[in-house]
């Protein structure tokens, strides 16, 4: 009977700690924005906490989505991921005591991309100029 009460409570325990999270990754309407592989070089980077219901099924907050952050930031390469995070341990652990059985846990996702390259006022001019011409 021991045994068995073991078995049980570990397998509690996994499911306690597990979770399967969704994160849809939309471009926003607009321009064709491509996906930079992993070892890209980028220069911006924005890490947010999203916050899941049941095991990661439910999203609680429908704002901050990837969509969002690559309008705001004008990008055109992109690259989105999730990672376990220290906040996200933490976070987690204290939901847990409080909410039994993952009932709400956090996830980081991470934003990467790059602008598109700005043209100097004299490179417009000269632009302007050259169509004139033709």
């Amino acid at each position: 009977m021991n045994k068995l009460s073991n078995l049980v409570s570990m397998l509690l325990l996994a499911l306690s700690l597990s979770a399967c999270f969704k994160v849809p990754v939309v471009a926003p309407y607009g321009p064709d924005i491509k996906i930079l592989p992993r070892e890209a070089p980028v220069e911006v980077t924005r890490r947010y906490q999203k916050w899941f219901a049941i095991w990661g099924i439910f999203p609680l907050d429908a704002t901050s989505n990837p969509a969002d952050i690559i309008a705001r930031e004008k990008l055109v390469e992109v690259r989105v991921y999730t990672e376990d995070a220290i906040e996200d341990a933490i976070s987690g652990f204290f939901y847990v005591i409080l909410f039994p059985a993952g009932i709400i846990l956090p996830q980081t996702i991470v934003v990467e991309g790059n602008r598109a390259p700005r043209q100097t006022s004299w490179q417009q001019t000269n632009e302007v100029i050259q169509a004139a011409e033709k």
